[in-house]
């Protein structure tokens, strides 16, 4: 057709590439300007708290605890990450102002700005001026990793502490970490010295390596089963506290908790189980562990286990029934975005006891230990909603929601005749000291 231009393949790449290239750096002055906003905002937050020279040390803390949740819940990431970016956007405004002018030049990527600030912590203001000087004249047609391995040689350089001495500082947060992954799979990740490390890993791969010829297992798979099965039911000499692993299923020998319907346990339906902490399991690995646990709690709601799940002004603290009620409902801190399991929180009063609150499932949540004194420290606030839903306002007016991880519906007397009559309850074990923790006065 006349008049009509023909752009070739490889032009149209081009002007594509171009336009990558040109919105990555939008991405990284967007990413610039955001740190320097972060910071401006914790000044103002600061303010608002009445935060000021002469302020203690707690006063301090407190309002950083409490901005740092404010961060969290406008952009629904974890605290730990709000955190990591509060404390990115401080050094890059203050100390490391360098490397942000560089992000914002396009310079450095947001991954090598991380690595300047990771290799360039805990060293004396020179040595850290003298890296970052570094990474900025390096960092130019450098990848992230092979900028990192630069830097890596440069710090070691700059450092004057021994090496032995930094490394035992660094032992001090090792530890295990488990992420749950997808169809009834999760990680688990631990955190220790490199030669243990590197010990573990030959050590399984030996254990692995010559597999009987009939196994159809890969070698991963292998390794995978090799490291379950020494965590689980490997015994320390002298331990007597490793023993009690060596459970008939290979597995911890568990307490479950079987929610209505129940045909699932009894074999008459495939429902999904929940295990607390993960999530959904399937009916047979849920049949299979129930078979093997010491005791069964049924978490069911008035009339059908017969728990009372309001005691009024009768008592500050809350029997087991009820607390185990709120515990499982909540399944989690209801503080927003807070992950932490609820076997490992506070029972807290949202109206509290000396204000005239209820010790019922209505006036009860969980909460863990850092989010229950920024409740009742801060100038956050919450309430309950109908259904276990609770409304927390920060003190920049935000107004947000949390929903209880079970939300329970009332079961009247009519459903409860067509469930039949309640089966003989299992007897309790003496509840563990997780178990007990409660609010305690003044809240």
């Amino acid at each position: 057709m006349a008049g009509t231009i023909t752009i070739s393949a490889e032009a149209a790449l081009e002007d594509e590439l171009y336009l990558v290239r040109e919105l990555d750096g939008v991405l990284r002055r967007v990413q610039a300007e955001l740190y320097r906003r972060v910071e401006r905002a914790r000044e103002l937050a600061a303010s608002v708290e009445g935060v000021h020279e002469g302020s203690t040390a707690v006063e301090r803390e407190l309002a950083a605890r409490s901005f740092r949740a404010e961060i969290a819940t406008m952009l629904v990431v974890h605290e730990s990450t709000a955190a990591r970016l509060i404390d990115e956007a401080s050094r890059l405004t203050g100390p490391r102002s360098a490397t942000l002018d560089a992000l914002d030049r396009c310079e450095l990527n947001l991954a090598q700005v991380r690595s300047v600030l990771e290799l360039s912590a805990g060293l004396d203001p020179d040595a850290a001026a003298a890296l970052e000087a570094v990474a900025i004249s390096h960092a130019p047609g450098r990848t992230n990793g092979q900028l990192r391995r630069k830097l890596h040689r440069e710090r070691e350089r700059l450092v004057a502490e021994p090496l032995g001495t930094r490394r035992a500082r660094a032992a001090a947060a090792r530890r295990v970490c488990v992420e749950p992954a997808p169809d009834g799979m999760a990680w688990l990740s631990i955190l220790l010295e490199a030669e243990k490390a590197m010990a573990v890993a030959a050590r399984l791969g030996g254990i692995a390596a010559s597999p009987d010829a009939a196994d159809p297992r890969t070698r991963a798979q292998r390794e995978a089963d090799v490291a379950a099965d020494l965590l689980l039911v490997g015994v320390l000499d002298g331990d007597d506290r490793t023993r009690w692993a060596a459970a008939a299923t290979g597995a911890v020998a568990p307490r479950i908790s079987v929610t209505v319907p129940a045909m699932t346990l009894l074999g008459l339906g495939d429902e999904p189980a929940d295990l607390a902490g993960y999530g959904p399991i399937d009916a047979d690995t849920a049949r299979r562990l129930a078979g093997h646990a010491p005791s069964v709690r049924r978490i069911l709601v008035h009339p059908e286990t017969g728990a009372v799940l309001s005691y009024g002004r009768d008592t500050y603290r809350a029997p087991a029934d009820l607390a185990g009620y709120v515990k499982y409902r909540d399944g989690r801190c209801r503080f927003p975005g807070c992950d932490r399991r609820a076997d490992h929180t506070d029972l807290d009063h949202t109206v509290a006891w000396q204000h005239g609150g209820r010790t019922d499932a209505g006036n009860l949540a969980v909460l863990c230990r850092r989010h229950h004194r920024l409740k009742h420290e801060s100038r956050w606030r919450v309430e309950h909603e109908p259904g276990g839903v609770m409304k927390w306002t920060s003190p920049a007016g935000h107004e947000l929601r949390t929903f209880p991880e079970r939300p329970f519906i009332a079961v009247g007397r009519e459903t409860a005749m067509r469930v039949g009559p309640r089966a003989p309850a299992a007897p309790e074990p003496p509840p563990r000291s997780a178990d007990q923790t409660t609010d305690a006065p003044p809240f």
